[in-house]
């Protein structure tokens, strides 16, 4: 049996950034768009085979494809390959059904069998859009049909939680707030929200998640309090982008523009744009640019694709569907 599912990559609109407890999560207060670029996970049980590697002795084989060939440095694709098996999160997320398995007690995989998982990544690596997070979602949504284990929603978000903050938001789809670490979800949008038009701007030398917030919590910028609700303010990120441009807002971003070395450069010249507004995706370093229209968009990714210190920049745009099955 073969299952297809897709999981969508996101913007945060707002990510505000409290001080980290006592063991060192920091508490967040985001507002999360996802986005129509899509990681796919293919999987399937096969018989194992002798040339088969595995961890743990967990029946996981987790291979990458990287359908954009040429989108990606080559140093991000070739770290991808060697990453533990353990480290990337479509294997955890295999891992944590086949324990929610175990658990209930179900033989859901015939013995000397193997979960094959091909991760088809479209969305950049290192780049603060949740693509690891987008690869466990469109896991754990794939392997809960492949194994027959019917999970709901909240079970699989719980699981999601404990795989990473960005999990649920990518299982979610929609302009969802989270609270909490950023991983208690609520969907905000609906039938009647806009759709936005962005540029998503890629560096060639991509960044770390744990050394940008290092470096923000060695220059004390957390935040003392963050809100427990919807801000009123922050209603506008569900109107139109004229509108929406008003809420961006990331604290990470001035730590990552003094982390990496051709950030600013780039910023600059997306600020020499009629962009409507830009801002940091996540933890970065990719830009997010905010366009008029479809067209604008296409414009601006054209313009920006020759500036200094820019990898790539492509057009996308949201919000997106939840992690779904595709065929």
């Amino acid at each position: 049996m073969t299952v297809i599912a897709s999981a969508p990559g996101k913007v945060n609109l707002v990510l505000l950034v409290g001080k980290p407890d006592e063991r060192n999560y920091h508490p967040l207060y985001s507002i999360f768009e996802t986005l129509n670029i899509r990681e796919t996970a293919t999987v399937e049980t096969r018989p194992k085979a002798r040339t088969d590697v595995l961890a743990h002795d967990y029946p996981i084989v987790v291979t990458t494809v990287h359908p954009e060939t040429g989108s990606e440095p080559e140093s991000a694709l070739s770290e991808l390959a060697q990453l533990d098996p353990t480290r990337h999160l479509a294997w955890r997320a295999a891992a944590a059904l086949i324990d929610e398995a175990k658990s209930r007690g179900l033989n859901t995989l015939a013995p000397d069998h193997v979960l094959d998982i091909e991760i088809a990544k479209r969305i950049p690596i290192a780049g603060g859009m949740a693509g690891g997070s987008a690869d466990a979602a469109t896991t754990l949504v794939a392997v809960n049909r492949a194994l027959g284990l019917d999970l709901d929603d909240e079970s699989l978000h719980e699981i999601g939680r404990t795989l990473g903050a960005d999990v649920p938001a990518c299982l979610q789809g929609g302009i969802s707030l989270g609270l909490g670490y950023g991983d208690h979800m609520t969907r905000l949008d609906d039938d009647a929200t806009p759709t936005h038009h962005w540029v998503m701007v890629t560096m060639q030398q991509g960044l770390s998640t744990p050394a940008v917030f290092k470096e923000f919590d060695s220059r004390g910028r957390g935040r003392e309090t963050l809100p427990t609700k919807l801000r009123h303010e922050d209603r506008a990120a569900l109107g139109r982008a004229s509108v929406m441009r008003q809420v961006l807002e990331n604290d990470l971003q001035l730590t990552a523009r003094e982390l990496h070395p051709t950030l600013n450069q780039a910023w600059e010249a997306i600020e020499k744009t009629d962009a409507l507004a830009s801002i940091l995706s996540g933890s970065g370093p990719t830009v997010a640019v905010l366009a008029r229209s479809h067209e604008h968009a296409q414009e601006l990714a054209k313009h920006l694709k020759n500036q200094p210190g820019i990898a790539n920049a492509f057009t996308t745009s949201g919000p997106s569907q939840p992690a779904r099955i595709e065929n």
